[in-house]
């Protein structure tokens, strides 16, 4: 719980809210394919669908881009990793780091490449793509474009389609971040 959000346990849910906590507590977001769980072990969405419950239209809209964004990218999961951490530690976010420090060491990422990604430390750039990723993520945190050349070797790296994805996993989780901010929705206590 947090002081501006108390999390709303699956018996005090509307059916609409039922139906958007039932896609967070089953499939994919909680079988072998997930790092890490939204559901809290006392019952109740934790992190950015807790908010979401607030508005259940909205909610089944952020639900199928989540799930594009983890689960449908061409994107490897490792460049994923590599740009969605790069924002986190950028944008201050207690909840996507505490997420995605899980789904990163999942993705491969040592514990010293993804605190390295703290202070924009380069981890092992093993590919074309996460070189490319690398670069892009930073050049779109500090100016929220690319510039010819950057755009160029992105391109060339990962494709129209492959940069198209960064630029929305970036945007959508940018979206995400103001959210858990506005709320205090902080990650769950060890």
């Amino acid at each position: 719980m947090t002081p501006r959000l108390p999390r709303i346990s699956p018996e005090a849910m509307t059916a609409e809210q039922r139906e958007i906590y039932a896609k967070f507590s089953s499939g994919d977001r909680v079988g072998s394919k997930s790092a890490f769980s939204l559901v809290h072990p006392d019952g109740g969405l934790i992190g950015p669908p807790s908010a979401w419950l607030l508005s259940p239209p909205l909610a089944h809209i952020f639900e199928q881009a989540g799930g594009a964004m983890r689960f449908a990218l061409q994107l490897s999961e490792r460049a994923r990793e590599i740009a969605l951490l790069l924002h986190a530690f950028e944008r201050d976010c207690a909840f996507e780091i505490y997420a995605h420090r899980m789904a990163g060491r999942a993705a491969g990422l040592t514990d010293g490449e993804i605190e390295g990604l703290a202070s924009r430390t380069p981890p092992a750039l093993n590919t074309p793509e996460e070189h490319a990723v690398f670069h892009a993520t930073l050049a779109l945190l500090d100016h929220r474009r690319l510039n010819d050349d950057e755009y160029a070797e992105a391109v060339g790296a990962l494709g129209e389609r492959g940069l198209f994805e960064l630029v929305s996993l970036i945007g959508h989780y940018d979206l995400v971040a103001m959210q858990l901010t506005v709320f205090e929705l902080e990650p769950p206590t060890e």
